[in-house]
């Protein structure tokens, strides 16, 4: 049995006029098949009427978004339901990872859609995995008339911001092998109640709040829409599980972040995790858009290494090259063979084991074998030779965390949303320098090192799947000869540009919603 789908209650509420009358087409089917309210105070009565409420928007909401998943499989998207009581607490505290709604109020909207013949069942077994649904009849009809729309969400709960996880050893079925590595299973503990926390929660509390009132979308038509769905799913494929920021499709519901700390440790990791844009492929973020307008992404130059620098108290030129470790005819930011050693080197930041190794191809391309270019990276960086293998990385990423929290946060004062992808951002273009300026001030704030950042700006839709490298190509085109850039009359497709698209009529909801946000 399949294990996709979301769990319920990780989507957001949303708060559109359609749900509204939808739960309460529910409420009233539930209110209908009651048999007896004896026992029930009137008050009582109208706390779990209200409390299922709750639910049958949420539930809803859920399915709604998971309907309105731009994906490449022929199945639908699916919705992961728990079936069983210990999936449930109202006690967040305690249970953290439960459903934190009253499994008998869940239960009353379960069996309300189930009688309305509102959702398609596969059900879970024991130790294979969860119950999915998915929407049909009428509530799929309806889903399907609506189609994709940019609808607000409901800020999600504060309790549910702040993430603290660790992991637990695997038991092996057979003894392993004496050099295998150790596999680890991940744990969510319970978050500590304390003033750091709350900071943090209400921070991105905030945060949240100001991203759901702006419209994150794509400016592409829908095949590479389409397109852009095929490469996050291959993308997804060829990921670790436990990486925490890849997706497999395109949902756009998923705008609100979350913050995860690792090891059990507040100090530890720490980065923003959830956002739609972080999971798509880099060469198509160019065509992401804030509010209709067009973006550039702005990314740290050599941020991991200069993080510890910093620690150490050791100032780097900013115009250094920290990942030229003296190879023959380097070609800087050009290199080809720069992002292995960043992968690398990055990579050994955070090995525990001492195992990690670049595969046979990533070495065979930098002309060395493991040995030599672990030697050359502990050469290149002898002032923290020791620190690079010694398990940094995770001290260094909570500091990148905060670095971006700081950014995020700055430039929510000047009403201006970044999107964060860990160590880069994504700005409205006209905004670009701005975020450039304050990029360099968070870390030197967070830091006290230098740091110096990179551009890429947005891309036409002439550059769609493009490469940095071969967008570079055009743009030296454009500069030996401006004429390139001109385009004909005779060869615009006007019926193209004016076409009407699944990301154009997303916009027009949102730009609807703006106009009665500030009429009323």
């Amino acid at each position: 049995m399949s294990k996709d789908g979301l769990r319920f209650d990780w989507y957001p509420i949303l708060q559109a006029d359609f749900l509204d009358d939808l739960a309460a087409e529910v409420i009233v089917t539930i209110e209908a098949a009651r048999t007896s309210t004896r026992g029930s105070s009137p008050a009582a009565a109208e706390k779990r009427t209200q409390h299922q409420l709750i639910i049958a928007k949420h539930l809803l909401s859920a399915l709604y978004c998971a309907y309105s998943t731009v994906s490449i499989k022929k199945s639908p998207t699916r919705v992961s339901v728990i079936k069983k009581t210990g999936g449930f607490s109202t006690d967040k505290t305690k249970y953290p990872t439960r459903i934190h709604y009253s499994f008998r109020c869940f239960s009353d909207v379960y069996k309300a859609l189930e009688q309305l013949k509102w959702i398609s069942i596969d059900k879970g077994e024991q130790g294979v995995g969860y119950t999915r649904i998915h929407a049909k009849n009428r509530l799929k009809s309806t889903f399907k008339a609506i189609g994709l729309r940019w609808t607000k969400q409901q800020p999600k709960p504060l309790e549910d911001l702040i993430v603290l996880r660790d992991r637990v050893e695997k038991t092996p079925k057979k003894p392993p092998h004496p050099k295998a590595p150790k596999k680890f299973n991940k744990v969510t503990l319970a978050t500590p109640d304390t003033p750091e926390v709350a900071v943090m929660s209400n921070s991105l509390y905030s945060y949240n709040e100001f991203l759901t009132k702006h419209c994150l979308a794509l400016n592409v038509n829908d095949v590479e829409l389409y397109g852009i769905a095929k490469a996050m799913s291959a993308n997804k494929a060829s990921k670790q599980d436990d990486e925490e920021d890849i997706i497999a499709n395109l949902d756009f519901s998923r705008v609100q972040l979350r913050r995860i700390f690792s090891r059990g440790d507040l100090n530890k990791h720490g980065r923003f995790y959830n956002g739609w844009w972080q999971s798509v492929p880099s060469i198509f973020r160019q065509h992401i858009t804030i509010d209709g307008y067009k973006t550039s992404e702005v990314d740290y130059s050599n941020m991991s290494l200069r993080i510890v620098y910093a620690l150490q108290g050791i100032e780097r030129d900013i115009d250094d090259d920290l990942y030229d470790i003296g190879l023959d005819d380097w070609l800087g930011d050009d290199d080809p063979r720069r992002k292995l050693i960043k992968i690398f080197v990055n990579a050994l930041m955070n090995d525990e084991t001492g195992n990690y190794k670049l595969k046979p191809a990533g070495l065979k391309t930098l002309g060395l074998i493991h040995e030599e270019l672990l030697a050359l990276v502990l050469k290149t960086h002898t002032p923290i030779a020791d620190k690079l293998t010694a398990g940094i990385g995770m001290k260094a990423t909570y500091l990148d965390s905060q670095i971006a929290e700081l950014v995020m946060r700055t430039m929510q004062e000047d009403g201006i949303v970044v999107l964060p992808i860990h160590d880069s951002f994504i700005v409205r273009t006209g905004y670009q320098r701005w975020l450039e300026v304050v990029m360099e001030a968070a870390f030197k704030a967070i830091t006290g090192g230098l740091v110096s950042t990179d551009a890429d700006g947005p891309r036409l839709s002439k550059h769609f799947g493009l490469t940095k490298e071969q967008f570079k190509v055009e743009e030296q085109k454009l500069a030996k000869d401006p004429a390139e850039g001109i385009v004909a009359g005779s060869a615009l497709d006007f019926d193209t540009l004016f076409k009407e698209t699944i990301m154009k009529k997303y916009l027009s909801y949102w730009e609807q919603w703006r106009t009665r946000a500030s009429n009323s």
